[in-house]
């Protein structure tokens, strides 16, 4: 959930070969560096984004969120619960959940130094773990900055099955650069009556290399209006290895966060 898969050992295992293809890819993607500053944005998929906006409770009441804490519990596929509290302020954010043995762990945006500090120990992350890492528990937030940014690919992919659902499917990335390229797709599915978000998948990079990456999916479900904006209550999470059901217990906009619970502790950095 905090996109650090690179404690799978298996994929860890694979990252002298997925730096090669990092390589690779990036050389093959500079040549498509002038098509990437002027990135597609379809009519339809434009369309569909602010049906969904408007759903979501509207571009004016979401604009107007400046920051975000969420808290609530997990139930983790082995049946333990674990609560956690995720904090979003911009671009920032801050994810701390409770560990099995007591302690918490926190994935933090370091304002681009971004940092996993488990029990108190605290490892330096690359710059693009924060930035493949965006607050998809609050789709309305997301998908207004990512419409109203210029820089954002947007493709109309089309009616799609999700468990048997007709859905409308939209492509989102920043092509901007290579790293953008590769860690930034996301694939939403939106209800084709509501238009309300239902699920989105996004790609989770390893920390030692951008090429090598896994899939989680989030299906949203139960959404309730906070101060005007539809927040999905209820959220399974799924990734390689790993499936959760999130349950939403409070939201809260615009108290004034502090941007230095953001940053990592200056001491037990290894």
């Amino acid at each position: 959930m905090t996109n650090l898969v690179s404690a799978n050992p298996g994929r860890t295992a694979s990252v002298a070969k997925s730096t090669v293809v990092t390589l690779v890819v990036m050389v093959g993607l500079v040549v498509t560096t002038s098509a990437a500053q002027n990135p597609e944005r379809d009519s339809s998929a434009i369309s569909t984004l602010q049906s969904a906006i408007t759903a979501l409770g509207g571009s004016n009441v979401i604009a107007g969120i400046q920051d975000c804490i969420l808290t609530g519990s997990i139930l983790n596929q082995n049946g333990t619960n674990t609560k956690f509290t995720w904090t979003t302020s911009g671009s920032e954010f801050r994810i701390e959940t409770t560990a099995r043995n007591g302690g918490t762990n926190v994935f933090v945006s370091g304002h681009g130094s971004p940092a996993w500090i488990m029990n108190g120990n605290t490892s330096a992350l690359n710059y693009y773990m924060a930035r493949a890492n965006l607050p998809f528990y609050l789709p309305p937030y997301v998908l207004l900055q990512e419409l109203q940014n210029p820089i954002y690919t947007l493709r109309y992919i089309g009616a799609v099955q999700v468990n048997g659902t007709s859905v409308i499917q939209i492509h989102i990335s920043d092509d901007s650069d290579p790293v953008g390229t590769l860690v930034t797709p996301q694939e939403w599915y939106f209800d084709s009556v509501s238009f309300l978000p239902v699920r989105v998948q996004v790609r989770e990079p390893a920390n030692e290399s951008a090429a090598n990456y896994g899939t989680a999916t989030y299906d949203m479900s139960q959404f309730v209006p906070v101060n005007g904006v539809m927040v999905p209550y209820k959220i399974s999470y799924s990734n390689d290895t790993t499936n959760e059901v999130l349950s939403i217990g409070t939201v809260t906009f615009n108290s004034g966060v502090s941007q230095s619970i953001f940053d990592p502790p200056q001491r037990g950095t290894r």
